[in-house]
């Protein structure tokens, strides 16, 4: 397509450039918080004439046209049947209680079926081969294996992920201050934190590429060259990575890498008129309460406490993602469903409750907002400790906190 631009001091048209737009199809695991970032990406590819369309199960698809949002997509019954998202959210349920006996092993072949199901979708990639991509933006993730998409398809594919993974790209690590993938520690680690990084990072060195429950190009792609699992993730052209200096330490960067932090932050907008009403009724400020969209419900004693503490502070009123209904109890106002970036840009947002997903908390550094963090699971126990080692917030535990000290940790922060 060629773009060209009318010059008034010439009477011409004025050739500029020449601009190749691109068909993309897009395949990331079906969290909103996976899917938020690259709607982002997409939305700027738009406005240069790129068309990208999503491939999202029934329910994903319901949801977010139910938020008001317009997005191509490609609805693939292969990923209504795969039960992998439903067992990452109940080991984030099953943590929020205190258990320890995680399905890890239920987990792994339930990614194994969940690629099986995806990789053997006749009839999605028939639908994809006629629509004639030109390339593909995929999710990387241990335990996800969507680049077999691209490759059974012969598309270039552009990763992008919440992590940078030194092993994916081969650049170098020191484990003295460089923090391993959900250590948890930051980069002032004591002798014995050292050790214990060291020994993380090398089981992430040595452990196979997941799934690794057989090779996927000879299982899935037969007819096209053999390659290795491993192998066939170094295949991206380039990875666009979620984060930022801001939430990290400095690092080897590979020339393919993006650090783009922040991506499913801007300017707020205006309120539901529901909502507005509420936060112009609060006296000091507004306090946006969220454990993310993966997590639909908290543990009773957890959330008794929480309530029990906002009840304590009639001053400030508290916007809670919890439950199933809009429920409005004094100050407190519980929302099935919030709008997050907006509320945290509002003029009367004075703090945030988070569980400590990338998004939400690159959401509250856009908007200049602190956070007190409750990290559950995954890698929210390494973003909890940079957040508390930066300033930008306090860190408590979801299973040992009292009423009366996150009451005088809101205080604090709120201040």
């Amino acid at each position: 397509m060629e773009n060209i631009l009318y010059s008034p001091d010439h009477g011409i048209f004025k050739h500029l450039y020449n601009v190749d737009c691109k068909r993309c199809i897009v395949f990331v695991a079906q969290f909103r918080s996976h899917i938020s970032p690259v709607m982002a990406i997409t939305k700027e590819l738009e406005k240069y004439n790129h068309s990208a369309t999503f491939v999202l199960s029934t329910s994903m698809d319901k949801e977010i046209r139910s938020k008001g949002l317009s997005i191509k997509s490609v609805v693939a019954n292969s990923l209504d049947k795969a039960s992998f998202f439903d067992d990452v959210q109940a080991i984030l349920e099953m943590t929020m209680n205190g258990s320890m006996n995680f399905p890890f092993l239920q987990l792994f072949r339930n990614a194994y079926d969940h690629c099986h199901s995806f990789s053997t979708d006749d009839e999605l990639f028939g639908i994809i081969e006629a629509a004639k991509f030109d390339y593909a933006i995929v999710d990387y993730g241990p335990f996800l294996c969507y680049e077999i998409l691209a490759y059974k398809l012969s598309l270039p594919f552009i990763f992008v992920s919440a992590i940078y993974d030194q092993n994916l790209h081969r650049t170098p690590f020191n484990p003295a201050y460089m923090p391993a993938f959900l250590s948890g520690f930051t980069d002032k680690m004591t002798f014995w934190e050292r050790m214990i990084n060291t020994v993380l990072y090398t089981y992430e060195l040595i452990k196979p590429t997941m799934p690794s429950f057989g090779y996927l190009v000879s299982k899935y792609v037969p007819e096209k060259p053999f390659m290795s699992n491993s192998e066939l993730k170094t295949r991206f052209l380039l990875h666009i990575i979620n984060g930022d200096i801001l939430m990290d330490y400095p690092i080897s960067i590979a020339s393919n890498a993006i650090l783009c932090g922040g991506l499913a932050a801007g300017p707020s907008k205006t309120l539901m008129s529901r909502i507005e009403s509420f936060v112009e009724k609060s006296k000091d400020g507004l306090v946006i309460v969220s454990f993310g969209s993966i997590i639909k419900t908290c543990p009773e004693k957890i959330i008794n406490k929480l309530i029990s503490a906002f009840q304590k502070m009639k001053d400030l009123n508290f916007i809670f993602r919890s439950g199933d209904y809009v429920k409005e109890n004094g100050n407190i106002l519980l929302l099935p469903w919030l709008p997050q970036n907006d509320l945290l840009g509002h003029v009367k947002t004075k703090l945030f409750i988070t569980h400590c997903g990338k998004s939400g908390v690159f959401e509250a550094l856009y908007h200049g907002v602190p956070m007190i963090t409750f990290p559950i699971a995954l890698d929210q126990n390494s973003n909890a400790a940079v957040i508390k080692d930066k300033g930008y917030g306090i860190s408590m535990d979801i299973l040992d906190f009292s009423v009366n000290e996150l009451v005088d940790n809101i205080n604090k922060s709120s201040a």
